[in-house]
């Protein structure tokens, strides 16, 4: 990760503070669990460990949410202006969905900039908090509270202890893609929020934790939600 580097090295509507804080939480989170490719290497983590990495991961994504809205501010609405012939009267704002076919990857744990991963915005698209068997499988070894259901009633009820660590290693590394070039995932952002402003109350959710954490969160959250003042008011 280019924490450093990359505020200044790519544009931004976000003022440049706030991205460095970002790098520097990027840092804390570095240096508490290693990097994504280190947790993939993992494979498996025990209950606690997947626990406390995961409430780091969510108040990182609460805070680069707060950001790409931010910059989705810069783009202007799709579809008021046309060059293009035959399209002068404009067209839908979202594009139409498409059935994509499934195939089975297969990535390794020490080359994240292999791995297929996606930064979700909205709630309504989990960000993978678990993982298939067929989807470990893919990535090495099955995780044991997938393969074998390791719980029972004498060990807590259906609590898991063992967790596959790939679905973290996965948010971790779009976090780091998000934050080293934010410009392609605030402009699907932009078209998104355009045509459902509404969502903007959904993007900004955050754990009770993340004030408390990270510098200027509260900043961050007064920023966006004036970026988008006339839609935020009306959501």
């Amino acid at each position: 990760m280019s924490a450093d580097d990359a505020p200044s090295s790519t544009p931004r509507a976000a003022p440049i503070a706030l991205w460095r804080v970002a790098g520097a939480f990027l840092h804390t989170l570095h240096g508490l669990f290693g990097a994504p490719e280190d947790v993939a290497a993992d494979h498996t983590l025990l209950r606690k460990a997947h626990a406390q990495l995961a409430q780091w991961l969510r108040c990182a994504e609460a805070m680069l949410r707060r950001l790409l809205l931010i910059e989705a501010q810069a783009y202007a609405k799709p579809n008021t202006r046309f060059t293009a012939p035959k399209r002068s009267e404009g067209g839908p704002l979202l594009h139409t969905s498409r059935q994509r076919e499934r195939k089975l990857c297969y990535f390794d744990a020490d080359k994240p900039e292999a791995w297929r991963v996606s930064f979700r915005v909205f709630s309504s698209s989990p960000a993978g908090s678990g993982g298939s068997a067929k989807r470990s499988e893919a990535k090495g070894q099955v995780a044991p509270s997938v393969a074998f259901g390791s719980s029972s009633p004498a060990r807590g009820g259906d609590k898991k202890r063992f967790y596959s660590a790939w679905p973290l290693a996965e948010r971790y590394e779009a976090l780091l893609r998000v934050f080293n070039d934010p410009a392609p995932y605030a402009r699907r952002l932009a078209r998104r929020l355009h045509a459902t402003p509404h969502r903007i109350v959904e993007a900004l959710r955050a754990p009770p934790e993340a004030v408390h954490r990270i510098d200027c969160f509260d900043a961050m959250t007064h920023q966006a939600e004036s970026a988008w003042s006339p839609h935020f008011s009306s959501a």
